[in-house]
């Protein structure tokens, strides 16, 4: 398999290139514990509209599928980030 970026011949079972990435001393547990740090992050942030929804508004009216959905998203798009920002970390 070829690299897209630097056209290089890259492994199989490899993630990343080799060879854009260099010598790196992240490992993929520190990437990992990036993504997790950004999931709880991005959940708590979610779960705060969604209080304030069931507060404002009751468990009536369907509130309830928001109010679960919100701390959802966040926890993906959290994951999401923490990744992306762990792999640009990489040292």
């Amino acid at each position: 398999m070829q690299c897209a970026k630097c056209g290089q011949e890259v492994p199989a079972e490899a993630i990343y290139c080799p060879h854009c990435t260099g010598d790196r001393k992240t490992t993929d547990r520190q990437v990992m514990q990036g993504g997790v740090k950004g999931a709880l992050i991005g959940f708590f942030i979610g779960l705060l509209p969604a209080i304030w929804l069931l507060n404002q508004y009751g468990a009536v009216r369907g509130i309830k599928a928001i109010a679960v959905i919100l701390p959802l998203t966040g926890l993906a798009t959290g994951l999401t980030y923490g990744l992306v920002r762990a792999k640009r970390e990489w040292k």
